[in-house]
């Protein structure tokens, strides 16, 4: 669905705050983990600036600063097409790294929604847990299909909730809506879900905020009516957006931005993929500490 027009912004009061500047993240110390995370959990959206990462050194950086990346990830064959350097398990390319008129991976992420991946299917694991997801950008293309610099837009969901009327709040404190799973199920599987309040609570701060999952949640009581919940859930959006402003992150190479899936949404914003190159490293990992 094509929302109507909101307010996106550059500058965001607490999104996309930059830390750790001229730090390398291959050599990154357990002081600045420490910090990293405190702003990450503060903030929703941080960013950390001029990166020369391989794959492999992101996948390192990644399991030394949040834990174990083994959430439902598998091994993928290395593709000769694509530079070695690029590829790492536990590690996803975004863009069409074989250059333009290639296909894009990653569209599916071209519309509002909490990354979950398997999230839904594991045991022991709320919706909200601090599910970290880190995007570096390798290779920016100039501008995005609207003529404006490439950017990651987001959406602080605490923010939303405070900006709803207390009637409001009060209504979508009483409900719950089932997550899917966007990994496909096995043949003869039933896609995962999971059952989560709307109004959640950060498991850090403390703070409330909604979790809406994606277009594809399904609100309780709408089972057997998915083009209802897929209108409920739709009206509820465009009802945030008007009450609050979205946060458009302008990509530069080198650029590695985090955000804690548990208080903040995202969409990608589409580009000329026959014009443009974009490669994107993308690692997704379940925090094993706060700080």
């Amino acid at each position: 669905m094509k929302y109507r027009e909101c307010n996106i912004v550059n500058k965001h009061p607490r999104m996309g705050v930059e830390i750790l500047h001229d730090c390398d993240l291959s050599q990154i110390t357990e002081s600045q983990i420490s910090e990293l995370k405190k702003y990450l959990w503060e903030h929703g959206v941080i960013v950390i600036r001029n990166q020369k990462l391989t794959a492999p050194e992101l996948k390192e950086f990644a399991i030394k600063t949040f834990g174990d990346l083994t959430l439902g990830n598998r091994d993928k064959p290395i593709k000769e097409e694509i530079p070695l350097h690029l590829q790492s398990s536990g590690v996803s390319i975004l863009g069409n790294p074989q250059g333009p008129n290639h296909n894009i991976n990653g569209k599916l992420a071209w519309q509002w929604h909490h990354d979950k991946d398997h999230l839904p299917r594991a045991e022991g694991l709320d919706m909200n847990s601090l599910y970290v997801v880190m995007l570096y950008g390798v290779e920016i293309p100039p501008e995005g299909l609207d003529g404006e610099p490439h950017t990651t837009q987001f959406i602080d969901t605490i923010e939303v909730y405070n900006n709803l009327s207390a009637k409001e709040r009060q209504q979508l404190e009483t409900y719950s809506m089932y997550h899917l799973s966007p990994i496909l199920p096995k043949e003869g599987e039933e896609i995962p879900r999971k059952l989560h309040p709307l109004v959640s609570t950060h498991k850090v701060t403390g703070q409330k905020g909604l979790y809406l999952g994606s277009d594809t949640s399904i609100l309780q009581g709408m089972e057997n009516k998915l083009e209802e919940a897929k209108q409920f859930w739709q009206e509820l959006f465009q009802t945030i957006l008007k009450v609050t402003p979205v946060y458009a992150h302008i990509w530069k190479p080198g650029d590695i931005v985090f955000w804690d899936n548990s208080q903040v949404m995202h969409t990608g914003v589409p580009y000329d993929n026959t014009k443009h190159q974009r490669i994107a490293l993308r690692v997704a990992v379940m925090a094993n500490s706060i700080f």
